[in-house]
């Protein structure tokens, strides 16, 4: 049996960031339209101004859509593992022997924003990559909304940071769903000795 739920919708800051890359490709675009209009373009006096201007507003929307691509829509809590659900890419599975425990992660909420961040980003669509925090160490965040954090500890990788849009009883499922794997597992093993 899985159980969804959906990821939380992108916090104020996610927004902010996300809209204002959005904003500034955009307006990068505004000088090469200009120019265009005026017919400069077309005569070539302007043209390495344009290509450049074009070249960085393009590198801005393949980065916004691959973040697009990553942002987590949904997390699942199916019968032996935690599947992260994605827009556009491939679901995420951690099997639940990797798994060492969960717990809702409210102190984190500023982490983010103030952590080094190891690759991809903070802020655009979401938080998505590893980061190295502060008092923590390293964590692998795909989550949307930073006041709805929960920490999946694993054994052998950095701890997840994910943002489930009910995290209380996302923390209860995914515990019982733990407690349930290992009892099964345990008389899976009793059962064969």
């Amino acid at each position: 049996m899985e159980t969804s739920y959906t990821a939380a919708a992108l916090d104020s800051y996610a927004e902010r960031i996300t809209s204002g890359v959005a904003m500034l490709g955009g307006m990068l675009m505004l000088p090469t339209l200009f120019l265009y209009l005026s017919g400069l373009l077309v005569a070539g006096i302007a043209l390495t101004g344009a290509v450049v201007t074009v070249a960085v507003a393009l590198a801005l929307a393949v980065w916004l859509t691959l973040n697009y691509a990553i942002q987590p829509v949904a997390y699942v809590v199916a019968n032996d593992a935690l599947i992260i659900r994605r827009r556009w890419i491939r679901a995420l599975r951690i099997p639940f022997k990797q798994i060492a425990g969960v717990s809702q992660a409210g102190a984190l909420a500023d982490v983010p924003r103030f952590g080094l961040r190891r690759s991809f980003n903070a802020g655009v669509f979401g938080y998505h990559g590893l980061f190295h925090l502060d008092p923590y160490g390293r964590a692998f965040f795909a989550a949307t909304h930073r006041e709805r954090f929960v920490a999946v500890a694993r054994y052998d990788a950095p701890s997840l940071i994910i943002s489930p849009a009910r995290p209380r009883e996302f923390v209860e499922t995914l515990r019982e769903a733990l407690l349930k794997s290992a009892s099964d597992n345990g008389k899976t093993t009793s059962a064969s000795g």
